[in-house]
């Protein structure tokens, strides 16, 4: 047994062999267009949501940041002002004890 003739290879003829090359194109044809369409209408869809979420995220990162940096800033103005009051009710009391 040869594998290849002039009329055959690996005992297929060569009409066999074009129309397994035939039948394989399709196949993978169909199969890359309907990767190509789940990519396009079902996983680009998902990424730019995910894409725009990400953005959101980062968005109120940012804003969280900037609300904690108020914060704080607003707990020193606190803090100060509790300060001045404490000072200014000592200031009182001294003025107190010091009119009677």
């Amino acid at each position: 047994m040869h594998i290849f003739t002039i009329h055959s290879f690996l005992s297929l003829s060569w009409a066999e062999w074009g129309s397994i090359l035939v039948i394989g194109t399709a196949v993978f044809g169909g199969a890359h267009k309907l990767i190509a369409n789940l990519i396009d209408k079902v996983l680009n869809p998902i990424n730019q949501n995910l894409q725009k979420f990400n953005k959101n995220i980062e968005d109120w990162n940012e804003w969280h940041k900037h609300a904690n940096k108020r914060f704080e800033n607003g707990d020193k103005h606190f803090i100060r002002h509790d300060e001045q009051l404490r000072d200014h009710e000592r200031r009182i009391t001294n003025l107190e004890e010091q009119n009677k």
